[in-house]
């Protein structure tokens, strides 16, 4: 794998949304094992490969644990902790975007449970975003628009607003300004379920 060839985007940066406490798996989907990686691990690696030193991880459930593994696997990797994590993906979201520094213009959203999700296809999305960078640039599944996403900046302050588990799924529905959709199949694939951990290929 090479870094992305999207060098030029320096005011994009990755926010990796990891904060939830995966109650319906019953034990910490970040710690799942995929290509030799654990789940978050793997989510960091894929983002620092489309966003080198541009990655914001946001915490929440098992912060410490979740810490402790990154500081071995990825000694770089920026966290913060969300406290109101119990409020949603939202809340995540929103405490993420207001930690960006202030030279970021846009912000890449990612999820640790998409781990079919391929840098080829983040690429794609960013040099999508890259054609018209004031639109929201979404990947298409399943006759959907979903995460990944990448927001500009001027739709922050709007994120900031949002409560509870829709995070930026608002945003993409009520955007006036038409979306600039991106097929990517394979982020159909999440873990939230001791099923969907089962179906999990390496």
């Amino acid at each position: 794998m090479t870094k992305s060839d999207n060098h030029n985007n320096s005011y994009l940066w990755s926010l990796i949304l990891a904060a939830g406490d995966s109650s319906r798996l019953k034990s910490p989907k970040q710690f799942l094992r995929y290509q030799g990686r654990s789940l978050i691990a793997h989510a960091v690696n894929t983002a620092e490969l489309v966003t080198p030193d541009r990655v914001l991880v946001v915490l929440g459930a098992h912060a410490l644990r979740i810490q402790k593994l990154l500081q071995s696997q990825h000694p770089n990797a920026c966290t913060i902790t969300n406290s109101e994590w119990k409020k949603g993906m939202s809340s995540s979201l929103s405490i993420g975007l207001s930690s960006l520094p202030e030279c970021a213009k846009a912000a890449l959203i990612l999820v640790s449970d998409q781990p079919y999700v391929s840098i080829k296809s983040l690429n794609r999305l960013v040099q999508k975003w890259s054609q018209c960078p004031s639109h929201i640039a979404a990947a298409y599944y399943e006759n959907r628009l979903g995460v990944p996403v990448i927001l500009p900046r001027t739709f922050w302050s709007k994120a900031q607003t949002i409560e509870g588990d829709i995070g930026a799924r608002k945003l993409i529905r009520d955007s006036i300004k038409p979306i600039s959709a991106v097929p990517m199949q394979e982020a159909s694939f999440d873990i939230d379920t001791k099923e969907d951990a089962e179906n999990l290929k390496n």
